[in-house]
């Protein structure tokens, strides 16, 4: 019997897409009673417990791991640990009161108590970027790391943002001056102090770590302006960096990059060009939680989705964004087929993408400052159904699809033999499958139609009324739980002559998304002389947004609410690790 229990914990663990974790007194029954719990929890978005959370009134905040931190003027950090009654997971709250410097930006792996904190300093002409290494629980300098436990890169003075993320051994930090077309991205082993790498240049945009030895860049292509004021540019693609090989090289010219492989997209039409792009992934690769929480299972170690949104622009002012959504065993199989040795593929559109990605409209919601919508291999987002909000996630972890597809067609025969104990079609499914080839709307952006067909699961919740839990601006995930963003705001630009435009697909269709129409995308206003490097966060003309004081977080296991009570200073206008002010 206990043989039983246990091939089946582990099947449904390869089904949800989860790792057994660590040895306790949990036997394999009760673990998986609580496997199937969440599983059930998650296929029906339907949570189970509420918490109101104040914002703090700090200019910095994360969330990773399941631990939420805000930063409290410049120096003291309060940090959350969200509960799970589902993973037995008990919420602790705690503080630091000074850390030491002033806190230009920081990242955090509660998995290995690792507080990574930017602190800029201004040394007459010069300037120094310190990236202090501490323990997440206390404060201090962490043990693990060669001391004095501080990290320094010394860049041109200027004001920059910052992308941190920490990956076992490695922490990478991708500067971004707002004051020229300039980015740095560092690669530490944090443990030893030793940089391991080290790359400049204008057109690197945005990171992800791929494997604990690969990297993925992002390459934004050169854009032209020509005399009849018509955009052309290259074709954007995803650029992958194998830090074994590249290991110690220092001040590399991103241009002349020596990378392994390169992922082209698809060309776009003329007077097409892409102005940004970003990557996201979370958790890093192999992560796993804190040993000491003792969680019966977690996320799978290996597979990972990543997110590449693209900011396109349409003649002169009109902004089209869209996103990109690749597994990584698309780009792992692709890196697995080279010869060995061989560097400086290139992966054509045609050999990776139309059958190993898809590719879907951006909805009104998406951005890069609530960048936390990804979680192993699942995607979140919210959508317009008729007045109310809807949130819907893609999964696609293969072997939950392979078993939802088969669910699906047997309840599909049953619905066709009509008898009188058939399940009836529901005109409102809240899980469906999606496994057809569909071509990307609207399609006037690529020289050619554009088609994708990675099957994946879309789940959505009931809809949200207008008021209330329903009144909600963006949505992130984390492993037990959705966040729902609210903030009320007023977004003004330079009072010339702005332009509107209503993203609803082509000739103005409506976007589909199963039976969600995304088609009352919200408006985007620019003046005509916005300078476009904003998108790469280099703007002089900064978009003020200014926050309604009677916002607060509210936190629940599968569902939260979170906003800001405060105006949001210039370091607000992004999320902590996306690297965009």
């Amino acid at each position: 019997m206990d043989n039983d229990v246990r091939l089946q914990y582990t099947v449904e663990l390869a089904a949800a897409g989860m790792e057994d974790g660590p040895h306790s007194t949990l036997a394999a029954a009760e673990r998986l009673r609580m496997l199937k719990a969440r599983q059930e929890a998650m296929d029906k978005l339907a949570w189970t417990s509420r918490e109101e959370i104040p914002m703090q009134q700090g200019s910095v905040w994360e969330l990773y791991g399941g631990v939420l931190a805000q930063g409290v003027g410049s120096r003291t950090l309060v940090f959350k640990q969200l509960p799970s009654g589902l993973r037995g997971i008990e919420g602790k709250e705690w503080r630091i009161d000074d850390v030491g410097v002033h806190i230009r930006d920081f990242g955090m792996d509660p998995a290995q108590d690792l507080l990574v904190v930017i602190e800029n300093r201004v040394e007459g002409t010069g300037m120094t970027c310190s990236v202090h290494l501490k323990s997440l629980t206390t404060g201090q300098k962490h043990p693990a790391a060669a001391q004095p436990a501080v990290l320094t890169h010394t860049p041109h003075r200027g004001r920059y943002s910052y992308t941190i993320q920490v990956a076992e051994d490695c922490v990478a930090v991708l500067m971004t001056s707002s004051d020229e077309d300039h980015s740095e991205f560092l690669i530490w082993n944090w443990k030893t102090g030793h940089r391991r790498l080290h790359i400049t240049g204008a057109d690197l945009s945005s990171f992800a770590f791929l494997t604990s030895r690969h990297v993925l860049l992002t390459s934004l292509p050169t854009m032209e302006l020509d005399n009849n004021n018509v955009f052309h540019g290259d074709d954007p693609r995803l650029l992958v960096v194998d830090l074994e090989r590249m290991s110690d090289q220092q001040g590399i010219e991103f241009s002349d990059l020596d990378y392994l492989c390169a992922f082209h997209y698809p060309p776009l039409n003329d007077n097409y060009a892409t102005v940004s792009m970003s990557v996201r992934s979370d958790p890093a690769p192999n992560w796993t939680p804190n040993p000491e929480l003792k969680v019966p299972f977690h996320v799978a170690r290996q597979d990972r989705l990543f997110v590449i949104t693209f900011w396109v622009v349409e003649g002169n002012m009109h902004i089209i964004p869209f996103i990109s959504l690749v597994p990584s065993w698309t780009f792992l199989d692709c890196i697995n087929s080279m010869a060995p040795g061989e560097t400086g593929r290139v992966f054509e559109w045609s050999e990776w993408g139309p059958n190993g990605s898809r590719l879907i409209p951006a909805p009104p919601t998406h951005t890069s400052v609530w960048v936390c919508y990804v979680y192993g291999m699942t995607f979140a987002m919210s959508l317009r159904q008729g007045s109310q909000r809807v949130i819907v996630t893609l999964d696609f972890n293969r072997l939950a699809i392979n078993r939802a597809q088969a669910e699906q067609q047997e309840q599909q025969q049953q619905e066709g033999e009509g008898g009188e104990g058939a399940e009836r079609p529901s005109g409102d499914r809240k899980k469906v499958v999606l496994a057809d080839e569909r071509p990307f709307r609207p399609a006037n952006i690529f020289s050619e139609e554009v088609r994708t067909s990675l099957p994946h699961i879309m789940r959505k919740t009931s809809p949200f009324g207008a008021e209330g839990e329903g009144h909600f601006d963006a949505v992130m995930i984390s492993e037990d739980s959705l966040v729902m963003v609210s903030s009320v705001y007023i977004l003004t630009l330079e009072p010339e002559c702005c332009h509107e435009q209503r993203y609803a697909g082509e000739a103005g269709e409506a976007q589909e998304f199963g039976n969600v129409r995304g088609s009352d995308f919200a408006p985007i206003k620019f003046s005509p002389n916005f300078n476009f490097q904003a998108w790469r966060g280099t703007a002089v003309q900064q978009p003020s947004i200014e926050i309604s004081p009677s916002l607060s977080i509210r936190y629940s296991e599968h569902l939260a609410l979170l906003s800001r009570d405060t105006e949001v200073p210039e370091k607000c206008h992004r999320k902590g690790r996306e690297g965009r002010p």
